[in-house]
């Protein structure tokens, strides 16, 4: 994997033998080397020094030379050889590789042939040298050296002098900040256009940290400022379009009501995936030929057989869902989509038709198959992730006709266009979601997006049921969505609440320390020093609901030193074994 245990001789204690961890692949016996990193100790071997950088030096003596060039470094020198050349040139051996090598044919047994095996063997090795030490002089580690020969070999150095800000997008781990120093390591002036461009490469890039697609032109120049500690002035216009002509970003005009519009600015991956998303549902968003009249009695048998009471809008859904190419069911918590969705699986399944049931996380997956009964997958795992990739995609794709998604909130824009390239063309799909949640980590809002532009059909439950009516979680978030300031209990005003199995709870941080802190409080006057103390959790048996509010912790309560041999209590845990809070 490329990491190398050495032992080695310091030259200032060379009778003590250290043990050095450093990632580098080719370190060759009698080599002299430089090491800069930390000392550390591992749990089973011991004292180490962990290298962040290795520079290799000449060997420092004759004995050194002659097992460095025995190691096994060129091929064509063995350990005889190397001490015939040893003895011959003595130390200026090295000297002799590197400007006149062809004098080795001085060495009995070194003939032109073996000499030619010789000089290719020591260029290889100089070539690396010589990358490794370019790499390190300019700040890159030892770890990251390695990985940019194995992928650059002998072109590394120009490759690196050219357009230092290619290894940020070339090497994971390697960001704009750590390529940077490598150009102005180099010499590239602060104010140049590359490193303004790439400065505003990194800024599109880092947006979708963000959760953004685009940023416009100012967003753009106020972060790059900020980045950069400088003032584009003028510069940034021009900049922009010759990164667009040469093709390092994507551009497209927002629309502006009552105004003129205004140009987005895209990473390339972020513009054609949302192209991709919105041609796709494009190309799908058609009707689907059904039999209504059977779908509407099957509904009816099926409910009836099955003792489930259907609204009138879920069964108005599911009767037009399965009459569209794309489409979407939204609403808010306990408005019945997952009934819905599984009165629409089971229709599916009686048509004959081929469905998958797939969500954005692992839990959203199992939660979806327990309440539907069918097996519900993983995005990742229906799109067989492998090694940075997916394998189902346009050239691959699913084998379905109808594909259910849940919790599409979290979609973001780039899971959204890799899950529609493994879809057919001929497939239905069905993205289930509340817009209203919060919306993706990466870039993209996709469902509420696709719900505001109105080109998707989208099916919305209103009717709250009344089970669902008894969650105060439910009942809360209609009320914010409607406008209104929900007044949520807090359990160190009404502590019954904890006993009524409320499952929303305001909890003020201020009135949480308090408690807490009396807790605390608690537990040192619980101690008698004439006894051993507490044993263990069971010895404290407070409760919660005894504790006072709304008063000033008493000081000593707060300021005792609490003797060390109590110091392994974990409050935490008595206080969530042993308070009867559930």
């Amino acid at each position: 994997n490329g990491w190398s245990v050495l032992r080695l001789f310091p030259f200032n204690s060379p009778s003590q033998q250290e043990t050095v961890i450093v990632h580098q692949t080719k370190v060759f016996a009698g080599a002299t080397m430089e090491f800069q990193g930390a000392w550390t100790t591992h749990p089973k071997f011991g004292r180490q020094f962990k290298a962040t950088k290795a520079i290799e030096k000449k060997p420092a003596s004759a004995a050194a030379l002659e097992k460095y060039l025995g190691s096994g470094l060129i091929k064509g020198v063995g350990p005889i050889t190397a001490k015939k050349i040893v003895s011959h040139f003595g130390e200026n051996a090295l000297e002799i590789f590197e400007g006149e090598i062809e004098r080795l044919t001085e060495i009995p047994g070194i003939a032109q042939k073996k000499l030619e095996t010789i000089s290719l063997a020591w260029a290889e090795h100089r070539a690396i040298r010589d990358v490794m030490m370019f790499l390190q002089s300019h700040g890159i580690s030892t770890l990251f050296a390695v990985r940019i020969y194995k992928e650059y070999g002998d072109n590394a150095i120009p490759y690196v002098t050219e357009d230092p800000y290619r290894l940020a997008s070339d090497f994971y781990g390697i960001g704009f900040f750590s390529a940077d120093k490598v150009a102005l390591s180099i010499g590239l002036a602060t104010d140049s256009n590359e490193r303004i461009m790439a400065a505003i490469k990194h800024v599109l890039a880092a947006s979708r940290e963000f959760g953004h697609c685009y940023l416009t032109e100012s967003q753009t120049r106020a972060q790059v400022n900020e980045l950069l500690e400088m003032d584009l002035g003028e510069r940034l216009p021009g900049l922009l379009k010759q990164m667009q002509q040469d093709g390092l970003l994507m551009v497209r005009e927002l629309i502006v009501p009552e105004g003129a519009n205004e140009p987005c600015y895209y990473s390339k991956t972020l513009y054609y995936d949302e192209l991709y998303v919105a041609k796709k549902i494009s190309v799908m968003n058609k009707p689907a030929p059904i039999d209504r009249e059977r779908v509407e009695q099957w509904i009816s048998r099926y409910c009836q057989a099955k003792g489930i009471s259907l609204s009138d809008e879920q069964a108005a859904a599911v009767k037009a869902i399965v009459g569209e190419r794309f489409s979407i069911l939204t609403g808010g918590p306990g408005c019945g989509k997952t009934t819905t969705t599984e009165v629409l699986v089971k229709l599916l399944e009686a048509m004959k038709v081929k469905v998958l049931l797939a969500a954005p996380t692992g839990r959203a997956a199992q939660r979806m198959t327990e309440v539907i009964g069918n097996e519900s997958k993983t995005i990742h795992r229906l799109l067989e992730w492998q090694i940075g990739k997916f394998k189902r995609d346009e050239e691959n794709p699913l084998d379905v006709d109808f594909l259910i998604v849940d919790e599409c909130s979290m979609l973001d824009i780039s899971l959204t266009a890799s899950l529609l390239k493994a879809v057919p063309n001929r497939s239905q799909v069905l993205f289930i979601g509340d817009a209203d949640q919060l919306p993706s980590v990466g870039a993209g809002n996709v469902l509420r997006d696709m719900i505001t532009s109105g080109a998707v059909p989208c099916f919305r439950l209103l009717k709250i049921f009344r089970q669902a009516q008894e969650s105060l979680i439910i009942r809360y978030a209609h009320q914010i969505n409607s406008g209104e300031l929900p007044y949520i209990d807090s359990p160190f005003k009404m502590p019954e609440i904890w006993k009524q199995g409320a499952d929303c709870l305001f909890l003020d941080s201020d009135e949480a320390t308090k408690e807490q802190l009396s807790f605390i409080g608690q537990v040192k006057r619980y101690h008698d020093p004439k006894n051993a103390g507490l044993n263990n959790e069971s010895d404290l048996d407070t409760n919660l609901y005894e504790f006072r509010t709304h008063e000033a912790v008493i000081p000593y309560e707060t300021e005792l030193n609490i003797p060390s041999k109590f110091q392994h209590v974990d409050i935490e845990k008595i206080f969530a074994a042993q308070t009867r809070v559930e």
